[in-house]
This record gives C-alpha cells, sequence and structure tokens, in this order.
C-alpha cells in the first residue's frame, strides 16, 4: 500500500517514545535494511572534504601515518578515498550489512565486522585510526566509549594518532535528525524525527523509509540512537586511555569548540 503524506506525518504525533531500559549492543538494529541504499541516502554528502579536512588535521600535527584503521566504516566511502590518496586502510564496522557494500568502492575497502566498543585489534599496529560522521556518538554506554579509546590507543604505534568527530548536545537536542524528502523525486523516500531526552542525553531517531525504484516497492523502518558527550567528558575518556595530548576543533576549522559547537572533532596523540 502506498502511503499518503498524511499518514507519515500522523506517525510522529503524540508522545514521545519510551527509551528502553536496557540498550541492545550499538548497530544491532540499525544500518540493516538500509543498508542497500546507504549510499544513495547520502549522495549529497562531500567525502573527499571531509577526508581534505582529516587531512588537514594530520599535517597540522606533523603526522604522515601509513597504516589507518576507518573505524566504524559504514560501506566505506571515507576509507576507499584514503586508500585513492595513498594510505594503507582497513575498514571496521559492527553492521555485517553495511561491511559487506565496501568492496563495491572504487577502489574497494577491505574492511570486516568489529564492535567498535571492544576494537579486536593488535597491539601497535596502526599508524592512525579515523572515526568520521558521528560514528561513536552510537555508543551510548560511557563505559563502553572509554573501552574504545583504551583499544585504539592499544593498536597505535608511538606517534600514532587518532581523530574522530562527535555531534554535540546542542545538535541532537535541535533536532538535527528531523527531516524528509517526501516532496522530492528520488526513489527512496524519507521521513525522520527525532527525540531529545536530557536526563540521558540520548537522541532517538525514528526512520522511516520506502524505495519505489527497481525491485520495489519496499517500505521499511530503523530505530537509531546517539548520545551527546561533552568535551570535558571526552578529553578526561582519552587522558584516561593513556592518550598524553588531546585537541579539540569546532568542526572543519582549526577553532576550538565554544557553546555554539554542533559538531567537534577531536585528535588525541599517543
Amino acid at each position: 500500500m502506498r502511503l499518503k503524506l498524511s499518514q507519515i506525518w500522523s506517525r510522529w504525533r503524540g508522545d514521545k517514545p519510551p527509551l528502553p531500559e536496557q540498550f541492545t549492543k550499538p548497530g544491532s538494529g540499525e544500518f540493516a535494511e538500509v543498508a542497500p541504499y546507504y549510499d544513495r541516502l547520502m549522495s549529497a554528502v562531500p567525502y573527499k572534504s571531509w577526508v581534505d579536512y582529516a587531512e588537514a588535521l594530520l599535517q597540522r600535527h606533523n603526522r604522515q601515518p601509513r597504516r589507518v584503521l576507518d573505524l566504524a566504516c559504514g560501506t566505506g566511502r571515507v576509507g576507499s578515498e584514503l586508500i585513492r590518496r595513498g594510505y594503507q586502510v582497513f575498514g571496521a564496522d559492527l553492521s555485517e550489512p553495511m561491511v559487506r557494500y565496501c568492496r563495491t568502492q572504487n577502489p574497494p575497502l577491505p574492511a570486516a565486522t568489529m564492535d567498535a566498543s571492544r576494537p579486536a585489534l593488535a597491539r601497535e599496529s596502526l599508524d592512525s585510526v579515523v572515526s568520521l560522521y558521528d560514528s561513536l556518538n552510537y555508543i551510548l554506554d560511557p563505559p563502553a566509549l572509554q573501552s574504545c579509546f583504551a583499544g585504539v590507543w592499544r593498536s597505535l604505534a608511538d606517534e600514532g594518532i587518532f581523530i574522530f568527530d562527535l555531534n554535540t548536545a546542542l545538535a541532537l537536542r535541535a533536532g538535527l535528525f528531523t527531516q524528509d524528502n517526501l516532496r522530492g523525486r528520488d526513489p527512496l523516500k524519507y521521513s525522520w524525527k527525532s527525540h531529545w531526552y536530557p536526563d540521558r542525553e540520548i537522541c532517538r531517531i525514528d526512520m522511516w523509509f520506502r524505495w519505489e525504484g527497481s525491485g520495489g516497492p519496499h517500505e521499511f523502518e530503523e530505530v537509531h540512537y546517539e548520545r551527546a558527550y561533552s568535551e570535558s567528558e571526552v578529553k578526561h575518556m582519552l587522558a584516561a586511555a593513556g592518550f598524553s595530548a588531546i585537541t579539540a576543533y569546532n568542526g572543519y576549522t582549526f577553532k576550538p569548540p565554544t557553546a555554539r559547537s554542533d559538531r567537534i572533532f577531536y585528535v588525541a596523540e599517543k
């Protein structure tokens, strides 16, 4: 049955859905059905510019890594771009359906499934770890994020460098993810509604999709969660993991974060 616009909007009326007392493993239900459509969904994202900025951060911190892990790599667009620029890159992501699409990139990204909160990485095997596009916001439990940082630190060789970004509470409580393209012509239709839970610093995003292209129609839903971490929390966790130099930047700049920052990039050096 083809839903009318009014029917779709009616889904978002009423009270906020409750948060579960216990969350399942991050990624266990996210990025599953959407995986075949993810690159189309993200077609407007300037991945090359994201990698340009990551390289600018490397240059600013006088690092020239060779062996790089793209942590929470998704379908591998960032990792593939890094390969194109001459790095030796491997990808890791918790979502097996997303990892399958890493091999379809040009060039393909070698990748495997792995939980970022428990990175199974050889000690001192990497020169750099990158994790972009608020991937680590999906780690909802602070001890699990601490475990991620500790695992990354162990995997880095001396003078290794870790670059990642996080959405701030400002972005998540402002309804960053409430959006839709229902009036557009793209065969992948979507409607998202975000809900902010200030007592848990967690944003729930209810996602509805309908594919009307080849093989369709196909309609499905996913529920995603992101947690906001303050700059001080993140720096404390990184220091506890062993990183000796930690710098935070307002997104896509070399300026320090402010109260108006909606995305913060972190550079942690071993």
